[in-house]
């Protein structure tokens, strides 16, 4: 078939492989995505690596609460100030909790590093949006976690500092 000489000319603006009629992408978007897949994977790995630290510190501290119950009562009797088993076993749920959501985040890295490993084998561009998406809900999801936490921080901030003045404004009073 004979090109017709009176349609416009189009430009390869992308200076790559263009396949718009057959929706796979280009080889340099796909070699771009292959050299970050390493580092997602290793990230990843490190960070399941954590959360399973995190988990044996929320037992170690939860059986330390178990256990120190009587020693406790000992050293309360004779005026030591100790954490008490409250707080380690309160320690060891919130530690629990941050393992959970490492836990999570670690499942998100993952699995965009297994899509752009798709992505690789197929260069379909149906694929690099389903590696996108996975990006987009790990950086949605990160900082959903920082915005909670920093409230969180804040919170307790004011708290502590109303603590502090009532504790202040009362040895005043004395």
């Amino acid at each position: 078939m004979i090109a017709d000489p009176y349609t416009q000319p189009v430009a390869n603006s992308y200076r790559g492989e263009v396949f718009i009629s057959a929706g796979l992408v280009s080889a340099t978007v796909v070699q771009q995505l292959a050299a970050t897949k390493p580092w997602v994977r290793c990230l990843s790995v490190m960070a399941f690596i954590g959360a399973a630290s995190m988990l044996l510190e929320a037992f170690s501290m939860f059986m330390q609460g178990i256990t120190m119950d009587e020693a406790v009562m000992i050293r309360a009797n004779q005026g030591q100030p100790v954490l008490g088993a409250l707080g380690f076993n309160g320690l060891a749920g919130v530690y629990a909790v941050f393992t959970f959501l490492l836990i999570l985040l670690s499942l998100k890295l993952w699995k965009y590093a297994s899509n752009i490993g798709v992505l690789l084998h197929t260069r379909s561009e149906k694929d690099l949006v389903a590696a996108l998406n996975r990006q987009r809900s790990f950086w949605k999801f990160s900082g959903i976690m920082v915005i909670t936490m920093l409230v969180i921080l804040l919170i307790v901030t004011i708290g502590l500092a109303v603590m502090f003045s009532n504790t202040v404004a009362s040895h005043i009073r004395r």
